[in-house]
């Protein structure tokens, strides 16, 4: 099952992304317009490449969204720029379907003498030189001064860019130009029709694309581990459930995915609601709930609906008390069920900030009372009680190289940081 294409991707991470900070979605299509146009002027760069290096672009400072850096991103002389930089490079790859593309985001804010001392490849430093002077360059045209962007780069030839790059922008520069009779042409939607039109002209694999909708739930993780860890168990528990019930392959397949992005609108909600260390008031409550709303925004029309309904309807109780629409039983399609009681089992089995995991006895007891009240799928109920030990031990075996992954990263971060720090 095709789950999506590739600008349907692109789409889903600027809205998704854009959530926590739209400064820097709109600073990465700028971004990924300059790199576009400069690949296109130098002329030796496929499709798949130019495709590659506009998502990148877009990616670029993804780091900064686990660092305080967000409001000093617009300082072209930024004090500490590796922190973000290292991030970065550990999300993409760890984390992405692109992991070749991690160096380009490490190395992106070095400057030119000391990138030609670094151990990688020529087209490794070539990419992060382009990306880099891209990147300062929309910093200089948002922060609105009056020189000339070309000569204000120009003082930094031979000492953050190379001449090769640098001599690339002005023929970029000069070919937008000729196109727009003289003027620069800065729309917002100049920039992302044609970012997003070279990301179209080359599809992703469904292997990537599967990659990227991953690598938008483990962004959570730069502000909330436990919602990842949730979102991955819950997925589990869904598949494992869906296949008890002899839902069938591609339904199977349908609950799988839209376990996989039920909770994605948390990424729009604050880090100190998401990890608050108590019960939520009221006001904080009913903000929390709003996450459903922002992934009906995120994934509107961008994803198969069926996927989209089944995200969306996790919080829904078959009497009509649920949230946000209070679908009741008639409204609510098998699917659908099968996410929602299994988004409480992985709430009541998982550690959040303020509460330890539960036992399987009191899980269970807690699902038969639902049950008995009429708030939720009796037969998942029924398949998740007489497989409750062989599914979360499926659950244990699917989480752990995740659990993996973030314990090496934050090791690994500790040793990259001081490495960079000395370049």
């Amino acid at each position: 099952m095709r789950l999506m294409n590739s600008e349907n991707v692109a789409n889903i991470m600027m809205r998704a992304l854009d959530y926590v900070d739209p400064r820097l979605i709109d600073h990465g299509v700028r971004t990924g317009y300059c790199v576009l146009r400069m690949m296109e002027a130098d002329g030796g760069y496929d499709k798949g490449t130019v495709r590659d290096m506009c998502i990148m672009s877009i990616l670029h400072d993804i780091g900064a969204y686990k660092t305080e850096e967000i409001s000093n991103m617009v300082q072209f002389e930024t004090g500490d720029v590796w922190e973000h930089s290292v991030y970065g490079y550990l999300f993409i790859k760890n984390l992405s379907p692109m992991p070749e593309y991690a160096p380009v985001i490490l190395l992106h804010h070095l400057e030119y003498p000391r990138l030609k001392g670094v151990d990688c490849s020529d087209e490794t430093k070539k990419k992060a030189q382009i990306l880099s002077l891209a990147d300062r360059a929309d910093v200089y045209r948002q922060m609105g001064q009056q020189q000339p962007v070309e000569e204000y780069l120009k003082r930094y030839v031979g000492t953050k860019f190379s001449k090769e790059v640098y001599d690339l922008f002005l023929k970029q520069q000069k070919q937008e130009r000729n196109e727009n009779g003289g003027k620069d042409r800065q729309e917002r939607e100049c920039y992302l029709d044609r970012v997003l039109g070279a990301i179209r002209e080359q599809p992703f694999s469904d292997e990537q694309i599967e990659g990227f909708l991953k690598m938008l739930i483990f962004s959570i993780d730069f502000r909330s581990e436990h919602t990842v860890i949730h979102t991955i168990t819950t997925t589990a528990i869904s598949v494992e459930a869906a296949r008890r019930l002899n839902a069938g392959e591609r339904l199977t397949e349908k609950i799988r995915h839209g376990a996989l992005l039920h909770d994605l609108g948390k990424i729009g909600i604050p880090v100190e609601i998401l990890e608050f260390p108590g019960k939520l008031s009221p006001q904080a409550m009913n903000y929390m709930r709003t996450h459903v709303d922002l992934t009906e925004k995120i994934l509107d029309g961008q994803v198969d609906d069926e996927v989209t309904q089944i995200a969306l309807r996790h919080h829904e109780k078959l009497d009509g008390s649920g949230y946000p629409k209070g679908w009741k039983e008639a409204d609510l399609s098998l699917a659908q069920r099968i996410v929602a009681v299994s988004d409480i089992v992985s709430a009541l089995t998982g550690t959040r900030s303020y509460k330890e995991a539960y036992d399987k006895e009191r899980t269970l007891s807690i699902l038969q009372r639902m049950k008995c009240e009429g708030l939720i799928c009796p037969y998942t109920v029924d398949v998740l009680t007489e497989s409750f030990d062989v599914i979360m031990e499926e659950v244990k075996r699917q989480c752990r190289p995740i659990l993996d992954i973030y314990t090496g990263m934050k090791t690994e971060y500790n040793d990259i940081i001081e490495v960079c720090r000395n370049l």
